[in-house]
């Protein structure tokens, strides 16, 4: 399996922006073959840095509350390990309820676009993070990052309702189960 090229990944991301917008045709620009699925998961690895950057803000939140706390590379282990159980419960929940969702025929799909999207909604986050953190700091960037993680949401609930055929009752349960599942495991391993 190859990992996607630069040009790919902008026809990928071209296909969210249209999904986003509603145009279910955005579809199109995504490869929705069982190649495409699997390929799909190399979203993340492009959104590592955007990763990184909230690894490195937690860290710095934690240590604005306790100055002589040690933060080694367990810490960062430990985070990378979390976003990826938090990926995998999502999409665990997701597969588990797409029969009596009844959408287990575009399951795999909504995996492809869910992955894709991914990659905007995680650099956006970070650059309003990063401008929030530049004017008051790791303490006082969580009210801007709330307002940008409640946009990602709504946007997020655009692209699964052009997803999955636009049914936007359907695409609210998608983002809860897959949300309550990330924030879940979060949850569980602090």
């Amino acid at each position: 399996m190859t990992v996607p090229s630069a040009n790919e990944v902008a026809t990928y991301l071209t296909g969210i922006y249209k999904l986003v917008r509603g145009e279910e045709a955005g579809l199109q620009y995504l490869d929705l073959s069982l190649t495409g699925f699997w390929r799909s998961f190399w979203a993340y690895a492009y959104a590592l840095p955007a990763f990184g950057f909230f690894w490195i803000l937690d860290r710095d939140v934690q240590l604005q509350g306790d100055p002589d706390l040690v933060i080694g590379a367990g810490f960062f282990i430990k985070a990378a390990f979390t976003d990826i159980l938090r990926i995998a419960a999502a999409l665990g929940a997701v597969a588990l309820a797409a029969r009596p969702l009844g959408i287990s025929g575009r399951f795999a799909q909504w995996v492809i676009v869910a992955n894709w999207l991914v990659l905007p909604v995680l650099y956006v986050l970070a650059a309003v993070g990063l401008a929030a953190y530049s004017v008051s700091g790791a303490g006082g960037s969580g009210p801007l990052i709330m307002i940008a993680i409640l946009a990602a949401l709504v946007v997020s609930w655009r692209v699964y309702r052009s997803t999955l055929g636009g049914d936007g009752l359907l695409a609210f349960m998608v983002l809860l189960i897959s949300e309550f599942a990330s924030g879940f495991v979060s949850v569980v391993l602090g």
